[in-house]
C-alpha cells in the first residue's frame, strides 16, 4: 500500500515538474508585488553647536541599528529582450533590459545614541523613534541576465515621513538623570509645518526570478540603500526638552538647525510575484 502512494506521489511530483514553464518572461509590461524585510542603521550628523545647544551636557551623537522593519511595494515596468531589441542571441548571458518605476509603504526608524557628561562622569542617552507609515516613490532599471533569472537593479527615488507624531523609547545608563520613557516626540504645530518630510533614497538590488506559471514568476531579493535626509528641526522627548529648559530657559524647540542630518544606510530581504501583463 506505501509502495503505490509513493509511486502515485512521485508521478504527481513529476507531471507538475515537467508541466512548470521553463523559458523566461519574453518582452513587454509587468507587474510586480512584493514584501521587504529589513532594518536600518541611522548615521547622525550634527555640529557640536547645535548639539550644545540641545544639551550643554552633551559630547557626542552616533548613530544605532534599528529593530526589524517590514513593509510593501508595487512595481509596474517593461522588460527590454536583449534578442528582440539589441540584436543579440538568445544564448548570451545578458537578457535584457528593465525600467520600473515604484510605489511602497513601510516603516521607519532612527535610532541614536548621545553621550554626556555629568559630574565628570560621562554616560549615554538612547533614543529610538518609530514612524508609520514612510511612503516610497521612484525608478528602478534593472539588467537582466541567465535569460532574465538574475536580475542586477539600482533605484533612485524619495521616501517620505507620513508620521508627525512618532512614538518613542527612550532610556540611559543613569536613570536618575533621564529615566525610561515610552511616548511621542514633541512636534510642534509651527515644526510640523515647515519640517522637511522627504529623504532622497538611493539602492542597489540582486533579484532571482524562478518561473512558477507561464505568466508568475518568484522572486527573491536582496538590496541595500542609503538615504539622505535633513529634517531642519530637532525632535526630542520631553524629558530632553525639559532638561535643555533647565539648562536654558531661552531654549526654543522651534528653532532651525540645518546643520542636522539624519542620514541612514538600509539593508534587507524581500520576496514577491511578477506578472506578465
Amino acid at each position: 500500500m506505501k509502495y503505490h502512494s509513493t509511486r502515485k506521489l512521485f508521478a504527481f511530483l513529476l507531471i507538475l515538474t515537467t508541466s512548470l514553464p521553463l523559458a523566461a518572461f519574453g518582452s513587454g509590461f509587468h507587474l510586480q508585488l512584493k514584501a521587504d524585510f529589513g532594518g536600518t542603521m541611522t548615521l547622525p550628523s550634527i555640529s557640536d553647536e547645535s548639539l550644545f545647544y540641545l544639551n550643554s551636557r552633551a559630547t557626542a551623537m552616533s548613530g544605532m541599528p534599528s529593530n526589524l522593519l517590514m513593509g510593501g511595494k508595487v512595481e509596474v515596468g517593461y522588460i527590454f529582450r536583449s534578442h528582440d531589441f539589441l540584436g543579440l542571441k538568445k544564448s548570451n548571458p545578458f537578457s535584457g533590459l528593465g525600467l520600473f518605476a515604484y510605489l511602497g509603504f513601510s516603516q521607519g526608524n532612527t535610532s541614536q545614541k548621545i553621550t554626556a557628561v555629568e559630574a565628570n562622569e560621562p554616560f549615554d542617552i538612547f533614543i529610538s523613534v518609530n514612524f508609520l507609515p514612510v511612503v516610497e516613490f521612484g525608478l528602478t532599471g534593472k539588467a537582466y541576465f541567465l535569460d532574465n533569472k538574475l536580475a542586477v537593479g539600482l533605484s533612485a527615488g524619495g521616501k517620505m515621513i507620513a508620521d508627525m507624531t512618532p512614538e518613542y523609547l527612550c532610556y540611559s545608563t543613569v536613570p536618575d538623570i533621564i529615566p525610561t520613557e515610552i511616548g511621542r516626540v514633541i512636534v510642534t504645530e509651527d515644526m510640523m509645518s515647515k519640517m522637511n518630510p522627504f529623504m532622497f533614497s538611493a539602492r542597489f538590488s540582486l533579484e532571482y526570478n524562478i518561473h512558477i506559471l507561464p505568466t508568475t514568476e518568484l522572486v527573491l531579493g536582496l538590496g541595500g540603500g542609503y538615504n539622505i535626509y535633513r529634517p531642519l528641526y530637532l525632535t526630542v522627548p520631553p524629558s530632553l526638552l525639559n532638561m535643555a529648559i533647565a539648562d536654558n530657559p531661552d531654549f526654543d524647540i522651534n528653532r532651525k538647525h540645518p546643520d542636522y542630518w539624519l542620514n541612514s544606510f538600509d539593508i534587507g530581504v524581500s520576496i514577491g510575484l511578477s506578472f506578465k501583463l
